[in-house]
């Protein structure tokens, strides 16, 4: 894996919680005075005449990742038939390629159309288009057969037609329960919800990522055997119960769990005292960084795999779900938390409620919250390459976004 500090990973994680939330969607905190009582709200991201839409969520989570953004009129156009250049445009994105004039409304080169960079982008990859020798066809719908010829050569092989289909059914990737290229839909169309529904389940398997197709056509004995495929869609935004139990920190062994609420007092006696502060004013312990609120209580916590111990002591670093610090994976996080939480960037965050009978409901981000003073999030940093958990951050919301 990577080596990485445990302030970087902490400053990865502020930059999806602070940035694609807030710069991105124009999303915000304020204070709200009343009574001279002040309470933080959250305003969430806007999404324009879809509040009743299946989709709503879905284009939340597009715009806050900068994956797709309105028409001049900020309307989403959720179910209109998405064009192979808007595919192109939304793929890339979300793989985070800055495309040059990627927007119709762009001041940039404004004699030049706003398709030309995702063309250029699309050649230097060798990625199969109709568009880019014959503009009119740019602008046709894609097909889900075109669709998938493309996705397939961004993970760097060399499929067409029904090997391409095959490809991904095999990896999971084809975001249809077909389990072979009969079954596969090809010549139908999509709408721009289903597209963007087709690239969250690349999220979801880690395969968010960019890649040269070769030359030459992939060897086909390289085709993952479908017989005993069984194709899953995972749900767009899914999510597991939790209790109090699940914001503990466990660490194998006769060592006792960290758990929300305990004094620095009593976790400075059974770890000993801390090493000193970071820059989040959080205090640092040889397996763990712990922040207190003004009492001196817990509230909020993170591990990583490079701590100041021992390098063995990773694996002994558990959830109450049993998700393993340096052993479990994205899959893994999805299974026992859901899909809800996964951003695109390697970075897998959960927001929850506590209500006044003391259950957690889980809310979105997307979504203003009125009041912040209960909400609590559970968030998780996997590696690129190996999709492997190295961070782990439980935190009041307050802390996250440095409301303390």
């Amino acid at each position: 894996m990577k080596s990485i500090t445990r302030m970087t990973a902490c400053l990865v994680l502020a930059a999806s919680l602070l940035g694609s939330t807030t710069a991105i969607a124009e999303s915000e905190m304020q204070e709200q005075n009343d009574k001279d009582i002040a309470t933080l709200t959250w305003r969430g991201i806007p999404a324009v005449d879809m509040n009743e839409h299946w989709a709503k969520r879905l284009f939340q989570w597009g715009i806050s990742e900068n994956i797709i953004n309105g028409y001049s009129n900020y309307n989403l156009k959720p179910d209109q038939v998405i064009t192979e250049a808007e595919f192109l445009k939304m793929l890339y994105r979300a793989m985070g390629m800055a495309i040059p004039n990627a927007s119709a409304n762009s001041a940039y080169l404004p004699s030049e159309s706003w398709t030309e960079g995702l063309y250029r982008v699309a050649k230097l990859y060798n990625h199969p288009t109709t568009g880019e020798n014959n503009f009119a066809m740019r602008m046709q719908p894609i097909t889900k057969l075109r669709a998938a010829e493309i996705i397939s050569a961004t993970q760097g092989v060399h499929y067409t037609g029904q090997y391409a289909v095959a490809y991904l059914i095999g990896h999971g990737l084809s975001n249809s329960e077909a389990n072979s290229p009969e079954q596969f839909d090809e010549e139908s169309t999509l709408t721009r919800a289903e597209a963007l529904q087709w690239i969250r389940q690349l999220a979801f398997h880690g395969k968010l990522k960019i890649d040269v197709r070769p030359k030459v056509p992939t060897d086909l004995s390289l085709l993952p055997d479908l017989m005993d495929i069984n194709s899953e869609v995972i749900p767009d935004f899914s999510t597991e119960p939790v209790t109090d139990e699940d914001f503990s920190l466990y660490i194998l062994g006769d060592v006792p769990e960290l758990r929300f609420g305990d004094s620095k007092k009593s976790i400075d006696e059974q770890f000993g005292e801390s090493k000193g502060k970071n820059i989040f004013d959080s205090d640092t312990y040889p397996l763990f960084t712990a922040h207190f609120n003004q009492s001196g209580e817990l509230d909020g916590w993170s591990i990583d795999s490079y701590m100041d111990g021992s390098p063995n002591t990773a694996s002994s670093l558990l959830t109450k779900k049993g998700i393993v610090l340096g052993e479990s994976t994205l899959s893994d996080i999805i299974d026992r938390y859901g899909s809800a939480g996964v951003s695109g960037k390697g970075i897998i965050e959960y927001f929850y409620k506590r209500m006044s009978d003391g259950t957690y409901e889980d809310i979105s981000i997307y979504d203003p919250i009125q009041n912040i003073e209960d909400v609590y999030t559970i968030s998780f940093i996997v590696d690129d390459e190996t999709q492997v958990l190295y961070h782990v951050m439980v935190t009041s919301f307050k802390v996250a976004f440095g409301y303390t």
